[in-house]
C-alpha cells in the first residue's frame, strides 16, 4: 500500500495566531522522509507501511503521526487523523488539529 505524504492536509478546528506557523511545521515534518534529515534521523515519518493490510496501516501511520507531533510540534493538539484513497489507490491522511 502506498501513502501520499506530499499532501498530508493539515486542519484546525480553531483560529489563532500561531495557527499558519504550525501548519507549516507540521507539514515540513510530516512530508520528510524519516532517515533523511542530517542531524536528526528520526526527524520525518517512516516508510515502512508497504505490505500491510489496510486497517494495521492506517493505525501504525496514525500512531506515528500522533507521536511525532507530541515530539516535534508540542503546540500542536490532534483531534483527529482521517484517511481515504484517492482514484489510483493511494492512502491520503487529513490531520485534524484542536486547542487545548
Amino acid at each position: 500500500m502506498n501513502i501520499d505524504l506530499n499532501h498530508i492536509k493539515v486542519t484546525f478546528d480553531y483560529a489563532d495566531g500561531e495557527a499558519e506557523d504550525i501548519k507549516r511545521c507540521l507539514e515540513t515534518l510530516y512530508q520528510t522522509p524519516e532517515g533523511t534529515c542530517p542531524l536528526d534521523r528520526e526527524f520525518g515519518l517512516s516508510q515502512d507501511l508497504v505490505g500491510l493490510p489496510l486497517d494495521v496501516a492506517q493505525n501504525e501511520f496514525a500512531l506515528e503521526i500522533i507521536e511525532k507531533t507530541e515530539r516535534y510540534e508540542p503546540r500542536a493538539s490532534i483531534k483527529d487523523i482521517l484517511f481515504e484513497m484517492n482514484e489510483e489507490g493511494i492512502m491520503q491522511a487529513e490531520v485534524l488539529l484542536t486547542n487545548g
